[in-house]
């Protein structure tokens, strides 16, 4: 049974638009040049770019799933699935900007050091501070951040009282 799920397919459409303006470039430059050198490192670079856009694009495309027991990590376009115990997270992280998804970003601990993964972000608001409670009572070491540090997210998080105010004297 899979209690929450999230996914990063989102960069897709961002791989998308990066090759589209990769291909634009490259035609406008292939269009006006008349040199046959010229024509021919710009279909190099061109290509070169789109084959680099698409192996970076193999290694962020995931579904994540954080079942009970264990998080799953199921990559789209290889075929590679990670399981994580819940112990193994080391903190989660809230990002939202404004006219931009929200994202969540996990640090994990794997055999060949830390990890990080960034992906649509599990639950909104509310929801997330019911996803961030579960969590927490599967890993209790588990750290949450919120950015930006004035989200309404860390009053429901960390109380009224989530900032720390330095007092300064003359």
């Amino acid at each position: 049974m899979h209690k929450y799920h999230s996914s990063s397919s989102y960069f897709i459409f961002e791989a998308i638009f990066a090759s589209i303006a990769c291909m634009g470039i490259g035609y406008a430059i292939f269009s006006t040049s008349e040199s046959t050198f010229i024509k021919t490192i710009t279909v190099g670079f061109s290509l070169l770019a789109i084959v680099l856009i698409v192996l970076y694009i193999r290694n962020i495309v995931f579904d994540i799933f954080f079942n009970e027991n264990e998080i799953l990590i199921e990559y789209h376009l290889k075929n590679q699935k990670i399981r994580l115990n819940h112990s193994d997270l080391i903190g989660i992280e809230y990002i939202s900007a404004h006219k931009q998804p929200a994202m969540n970003r996990i640090k994990f601990k794997t055999e060949s050091g830390l990890k990080s993964i960034k992906f649509q972000t599990v639950a909104f608001d509310d929801q997330f501070v019911e996803f961030f409670n579960w969590l927490k009572s599967k890993n209790p070491k588990i750290k949450v951040s919120v950015f930006p540090s004035d989200h309404c997210l860390n009053e429901k998080l960390f109380g009224p009282k989530y900032r720390k105010y330095v007092k300064e004297t003359l």
